[in-house]
């Protein structure tokens, strides 16, 4: 555990002033990948602070969302409108553009909601660009600054106790595996 947490702070900040466009980057690509985006904003947190953190993870993540926007609209429409037919996707726009701007940034406030499936699910739709970008920017907001300050009190505290925070990330870790194995026993098939 002492060696993660001194990879990330340390090996990020051994980055000096390329620091700041590593982990916009790292944030963006967490963005577009189905991987979850909490590591590396805690790690912003640990290394930026809690303010400028919150901002690089932001930058990152908007940045992120709208490449994985633009490659579903120009490369996943026609082809999930050869998928499920010109007649389905109307449908399913036609309930998008119901659902309006506070459908989509409704969305962004639910948890359960998969921040990569929405950005690459507005782009399968017919949602209007610049509506998918000022939605994800305002509704990104609560998680940015949950995640990057979050990661902000572990650093404060790996510096102080490290054992105390391998433990809490283990405990973390743990929980998460739980949860994980509780949703895979109800949807896995009966069999």
């Amino acid at each position: 555990m002492e060696a993660l947490f001194g990879t990330i702070e340390y090996g990020l900040a051994d980055l000096g002033a390329w620091a700041y466009v590593v982990a916009p980057l790292a944030m963006a690509a967490v963005a577009v990948l189905p991987i979850p985006a909490e590591a590396p904003a805690m790690a912003n947190g640990m290394l930026f602070g809690p303010v400028v953190g919150s901002l690089v993870t932001w930058v990152g993540a908007l940045v992120g969302a709208a490449v994985s926007y633009e490659i579903a609209r120009r490369a996943g429409r026609p082809l999930a409108g050869r998928m499920v037919g010109p007649d389905a996707l109307v449908r399913i726009d036609e309930t998008v553009e119901r659902a309006g701007w506070w459908g989509l940034l409704g969305l962004r406030f639910v948890p359960v909601v998969a921040f990569t499936a929405l950005n690459w699910g507005a782009g399968l739709c017919a949602v209007p660009r610049g509506r998918f970008l000022w939605t994800t920017a305002v509704g990104i907001v609560p998680g940015v600054i949950l995640f990057t300050t979050s990661g902000t009190g572990l650093g404060a505290l790996w510096r102080r106790s490290p054992p105390l925070a391998g433990a809490l990330v283990a405990l973390v870790l743990v929980a998460m595996a739980a949860v994980w194995a509780v949703r895979r026993r109800r949807v896995a098939p009966a069999g």
